[in-house]
């Protein structure tokens, strides 16, 4: 169990997402492992800090105190992280639309949504998916030119 939880935070566990050291996986707390599996298994739940420390019988600011140490940043940083990464992800391999990759992933407010997408990759969500699309369009013709 705890070794496929560990690939799939992986990605979201490299030191260019977080601030300070590196996460220490194999020896992390089980209340913070417990809330980043909760995290994961709902991207689109409408959760607050104070619903994930009473989901583990902590109080809020131990929680966010443990999270920071164990994940070099705070829970809510990391959903809005795995949501953005879900996001990019739905918009490189879906045909679906911003509205409906945003109601995926919690409804959230369109232009709240767009300035938080801009801020992870540089992009609107609509300037990201034209670019993969270019990007895609440009390798196709070139693989077949070979």
């Amino acid at each position: 169990m705890q070794e496929s939880f560990l690939r799939s935070t992986a990605v979201l566990m490299q030191p260019s997402l977080a601030k300070g050291p590196a996460p220490r996986p194999f020896h992390m707390d089980p209340r913070v492992q417990a809330v980043i599996e909760r995290l994961h298994a709902d991207l689109c739940a409408r959760v607050s800090v104070a619903d994930l420390a009473r989901s583990v019988n902590i109080s809020r600011g131990r929680l966010c105190h443990l999270f920071k140490s164990e994940m070099s940043q705070s829970p809510l940083d990391y959903l809005r992280t795995l949501r953005m990464r879900e996001a990019q992800r739905m918009l490189s391999a879906t045909f679906l639309s911003v509205k409906e990759i945003r109601g995926m992933l919690g409804n959230l407010d369109r232009s709240h949504f767009s300035r938080e997408f801009k801020k992870f990759c540089g992009l609107t969500p609509t300037e990201f998916r034209r670019h993969i699309n270019k990007s895609k369009a440009h390798d196709s013709t070139h693989h077949a030119s070979k």
